[in-house]
């Protein structure tokens, strides 16, 4: 008798134990799943790109990135909806608008914003405009500028190997752009203050010689600053 009145008690706690165990992980599972759909519940709109998969080879010299480290206060523009506070890096070597976030589980992750409806963004003080060329192809530019025509910039970054031998180093070189003043209809392409001009009708030309000779401004080498202000000039002359 005193064996069974010893062994009752322990059998209780052993399924009292079981029960508990189950409720736990009932909840757990629960809790999983409301997560699962916060992840759903995310704006497709926005979060509708590819995963982001591009690491550099180790040792690999340089970013393939616009930005040293991705911009915490991007911008973006989908089908006319405007996404603020985003953190944001653009890759010019591989011509794609990364997206970096965390999930609800906290885990960071990394995808490409989806040319599809993608019409802008901003991020590093610069502002890009996607525009289709010629062939439809759609394309990221930098954008100067604010009236009737604008300066824009085609950027472009190689990955390049120091050498030759076995032990070779890779580096990303320089950004290099392709320049263009585009009146909202055509693109016309630059490369030195003569070019420029071209872009434009034969009575501005002269304005805008003496505009370029007194700030002693060569506009292969002109910052974004004095692009605007010339872009911005050129434009009064035209009244737009």
């Amino acid at each position: 008798m005193i064996k069974c009145t010893i062994r009752i008690p322990l059998l209780f706690r052993l399924v009292l134990l079981v029960m508990i165990s189950q409720q736990s992980i009932m909840a757990v599972c629960q809790e999983n799943g409301n997560k699962s759909e916060q992840v759903y519940s995310f704006d497709p709109l926005l979060y509708n790109g590819k995963v982001y998969y591009f690491f550099p080879r180790p040792g690999t010299v340089g970013t393939q990135y616009l930005l040293d480290s991705f911009d915490p206060r991007g911008s973006l523009t989908v089908r006319g909806i405007t996404y603020t506070d985003l953190i944001l890096n653009y890759d010019i070597y591989n011509q794609k608008l990364v997206l970096k976030y965390k999930n609800p589980i906290g885990s960071l992750n990394f995808i490409e914003i989806s040319f599809a409806w993608l019409e802008k963004f901003e991020l590093g003080g610069k502002k890009f405009d996607i525009l289709a060329t010629v062939d439809t192809t759609k394309q990221i530019y930098q954008v100067i500028g604010t009236g009737q025509s604008k300066i824009l910039y085609f950027l472009s970054k190689k990955l390049r190997i120091e050498n030759l031998t076995e032990s070779s180093d890779h580096f990303f070189a320089r950004t290099q752009k392709e320049m263009y003043v585009y009146d909202g209809n055509k693109r016309v392409k630059y490369t030195n203050n003569r070019s420029f001009m071209r872009a434009f009708s034969l009575a501005l030309h002269d304005p805008i010689s003496k505009y370029l000779r007194k700030h002693k401004l060569k506009v292969q080498k002109a910052n974004d600053i004095q692009m605007n202000e010339l872009i911005n000039y050129c434009n009064s002359l035209t009244g737009t």
